[in-house]
């Protein structure tokens, strides 16, 4: 089975999650503006709620997928709430980054 990667995974969840306000979010993009993953990571933000997911695949992580919190920008220009994941295993992180990213999107 051919891994996904980072662009790939954010395809899959978008279809489960329902991510379709999300744009391209600090991410490289192609002379014809097509996004590109090369750096096997992306970003992307929600502008109605200030969120940003960034998504990066790193084959030698321990854990299946580490994740957390943090804030970018500041108070003047405004600031996002980033949730920063990184995955293993496509395959076997999809259901757990679908479920995290749902619970953190309903947290408000």
């Amino acid at each position: 089975m051919k891994a996904l990667n980072s662009l790939a995974m954010w395809e899959s969840i978008k279809k489960t999650v329902g991510t379709d306000s999300w744009e391209s979010y600090f991410n490289r993009h192609g002379a014809d503006g097509t996004l590109l993953d090369t750096d096997d990571n992306v970003s992307f933000i929600n502008p109605t709620n200030d969120k940003v997911i960034k998504l990066s695949y790193d084959p030698n992580k321990n854990d299946l997928i580490d994740y957390w919190l943090n804030s970018f920008g500041d108070e003047e220009s405004g600031s996002v709430e980033v949730l920063n994941i990184y995955y293993r295993h496509q395959h076997e992180s999809l259901p757990l980054i679908e479920h995290l990213i749902t619970d953190w999107l309903n947290e408000g």
